[in-house]
């Protein structure tokens, strides 16, 4: 659609002079503009009658972390809302969990990230191409273009915010301004849990709704069977006692907060460390584990399903420096352990999941202690009932399809 591609481009060329320019007193004849090309844009782009509604999921490279896990477990409940939900990776490989989603029945593209000033054309190319009624961003980079693009291809936007981002100075300025133009231009902006909300607020002055993230519900309380057989496969036995964590290799993960801890003279000399997620290529966690000298209590267990060392495990361990929230950490309340987190904004969040959850300071010794109480007493346990109101699948899911049709149907009127 040649038109839609000219007000695409009129749109970023304005962005771009006003970006280059820039005092914000510009700032509403800037939206001024916008919104006029924008008009231009969806007359040209007529909103189907058909349904169901269809959404375009825009993540990074498809790993198993956050969003691409939430959406893998949601995909059978978005169709009982008459919702078609098809995902776009922007990266150099589409990633690992693509064929996981594609089994579970979306369809999924990538568009290559290189050179990056190209991506908002190819954006919105594809959303034209597949008739999107509503583009849901799900990651921080280059989420600004990627919503103009969307718009500007006569789509709806919804941008979720799942991670606690704290910039500072030029940065902070840049991505404040652009979050306010987005809501002026009609973006939903959706925040994973209440520290993320306060955040975007305090550090962006932008107001954004909560969507608290779920969690799938195959992961539950195991048999006696189930945990005998599982700690059987993993090649542990009843004597030890067992810590399992979740999550890929990274800075923010602090894994080696675990490893030190082990390390500590407080820790339990029985202590076993269960490791689920994708090491970093210079498996640095590893090396640590053996200068620490814990490498044989410690399983790196891989990009493995984390339901068989849940099973196993006494505790879950959270050290991270910082979430949007702990997905990880729901899904082993769920199956009925107790969760040693460090105090920090999205994780603190779920204090107020029940007893099971201890919030520790970030250090070694308070780590081992910590792990030492929660995995020996056997009163702190998960609640998996009381997780389903607040964080289960079908009140997360009915959420966001209450947005995407009230998005389309506002653009009807």
């Amino acid at each position: 659609m040649n038109g839609g591609y000219q007000n695409e481009a009129a749109l970023i060329q304005s962005i771009t002079v006003f970006f280059g320019k820039g005092p914000l007193s510009n700032l509403l004849d800037i939206i001024g503009r916008i919104r006029r090309l924008l008009w231009r844009s969806f007359m040209s782009n007529e909103v189907p009658s058909r349904l169901p509604l269809r959404v375009l999921h825009v993540l990074n490279e498809l790993r198993a972390s956050g969003a691409e896990v939430m959406l893998r477990s949601a995909a059978d409940q978005w169709r009982e809302h008459g919702v078609e939900s098809h995902i776009l990776a922007v990266a150099p490989a589409v990633g690992p969990l693509a064929q996981d989603l594609r089994a579970v029945g979306y369809r999924v593209a990538r568009l290559p990230d290189s050179p990056l000033q190209r991506v908002p054309f190819r954006l919105g190319r594809h959303v034209r191409a597949g008739g999107y009624d509503v583009v849901h961003l799900h990651a921080e980079r280059g989420n600004f273009w990627f919503a103009l693009a969307a718009l500007s291809a006569g789509a709806a936007v919804v941008r979720t915010v799942h991670s606690v981002f704290q910039f500072h100075g030029p940065l902070r300025a840049e991505r404040s301004v652009q979050r306010r133009m987005l809501s002026a231009l009609g973006t939903v902006h959706v925040a994973v849990s209440a520290s993320v909300t306060e955040n975007e607020l305090r550090y962006f002055g932008n107001t954004s709704q909560v969507v608290e993230n779920w969690y799938d519900s195959a992961f539950s309380p195991p048999s006696p069977q189930e945990r005998a057989r599982a700690r059987a496969d993993l090649g542990l036995d009843e004597r030890h006692l067992v810590a399992v964590s979740v999550g890929n290799c990274s800075s923010v993960k602090r894994h080696g907060m675990v490893l030190e801890a082990m390390a500590h003279p407080m820790s339990p000399a029985d202590l076993m460390y269960l490791h689920v997620g994708q090491e970093d290529e210079a498996h640095s966690e590893r090396c640590l584990a053996d200068q620490l000298g814990v490498v044989k209590r410690t399983c790196f267990l891989g990009l493995d399903h984390p339901l068989k060392a849940l099973h196993a495990a006494d505790v879950f361990v959270m050290p991270s420096s910082h979430e949007g929230v702990g997905i990880a950490a729901i899904e082993a309340l769920a199956t009925g352990l107790p969760a040693v987190l460090a105090d920090v904004p999205g994780l603190r969040d779920l204090a107020t999941a029940g007893p099971a959850v201890m919030l520790t300071e970030a250090t070694p010794e308070a780590f081992a202690r910590a792990l030492a109480v929660a995995g020996r007493d056997e009163r702190i346990r998960g609640a998996p009932h009381a997780l389903r109101d607040r964080f289960g699948m079908a009140r997360g899911v009915a959420a966001y399809a209450a947005i995407y049709h009230g998005l389309r149907d506002g653009r009807r009127r």
